[in-house]
């Protein structure tokens, strides 16, 4: 991983999503890129010949408001060859990531779930779910107030299908540095012995395709896909949910889709990882 993208609205409630995502990029040896969306109100025909300075010293005023901001909460840690700021005039908050993210070609794009406290709202699982539907890339979801600590456990909720390989592999580049274990688990809502033998059959397949020691396969039985998985990060410990973006096409087995993204969102303690099930990156990705 070379290059990662992180969006803030520069509050209080948004700095602990901003440490989490510092550290685990210098854990990553990559390039943190933050920025940061802004919206200018319409500009008054009489001073529409000094607009464009306006704009720049604008520009320049809200990269200064992002670098003290990010003085202000990684204290000793900033360092200003560390971090790479971005104040960017867009009207839509995702597509002013979406156009970043088309010149820097990042290799992550991180966001925080939105806080009840927050005065725009605007980093939640709408904003994930539209980058999601507009770009390819990998994106994590910080829950606010998270202390970073090294990760040790991944839970990748799996529904059995080919697509979660190439994702698994980029999982896998991801946590490589950390030594952290991959728990591939699958929820499933009857006590019948077919999704243990749809989770067998999935691992004979990965395991032909992808060798990284710390990996175990499990089902769990659940009424619900959310309690499920939140028991599962729960009694595991775990430090990430990651899972395959998929469209809900109405069908009862197919329960991992992007509005469960929306619906644990005000539950989970971890970062949920989002792959795009179409991601031309993760379909050029080598084997591990």
């Amino acid at each position: 991983m070379k290059t990662i993208l992180y969006a803030t609205d520069c509050t209080k409630n948004d700095a602990s999503a901003l440490k989490y995502i510092y550290r685990f990029s210098c854990i990553m040896k990559a390039d943190l890129h933050i920025i940061h969306v802004y919206d200018l109100p319409p500009v008054s025909v009489s001073v529409v010949h000094r607009s464009e300075i306006l704009k720049q010293n604008v520009n320049l005023e809200l990269k200064k408001v992002v670098i003290n901001y990010c003085k202000e909460h990684l204290k000793h840690e900033y360092t200003d060859n560390g971090i790479n700021i971005h104040a960017v005039e867009h009207a839509s908050v995702e597509n002013g990531i979406v156009d970043l993210s088309k010149k820097l070609s990042p290799d992550l794009v991180v966001i925080g779930i939105k806080d009840q406290n927050s005065h725009r709202g605007i980093f939640s699982s709408n904003i994930a779910n539209a980058l999601l539907d507009k770009i390819e890339i990998p994106i994590m979801m910080v829950p606010n107030g998270l202390i970073y600590t090294s990760i040790s456990t991944i839970i990748y909720a799996t529904d059995f299908e080919k697509e979660d390989i190439l994702p698994i592999k980029k999982l896998i580049e991801i946590v490589r540095p950390f030594k952290a274990l991959i728990e591939i688990v699958h929820i499933y809502r009857t006590d019948t012995t077919t999704a243990k033998e749809k989770m067998e059959r999935f691992k004979e397949v990965f395991l032909e395709q992808i060798s990284y020691k710390e990996i175990t396969f499990r089902t769990v039985a659940s009424t619900k896909v959310k309690s499920g998985l939140l028991s599962v990060i729960d009694n595991e410990n775990a430090s990430m949910l990651a899972m395959l973006e998929r469209k809900h096409h109405l069908n009862f087995d197919n329960i991992f889709h992007k509005d469960l993204v929306k619906d644990l969102e005000d539950s989970i303690a971890v970062p949920i990882l989002a792959f795009h099930k179409g991601s031309k990156a993760v379909e050029n990705m080598l084997p591990v």
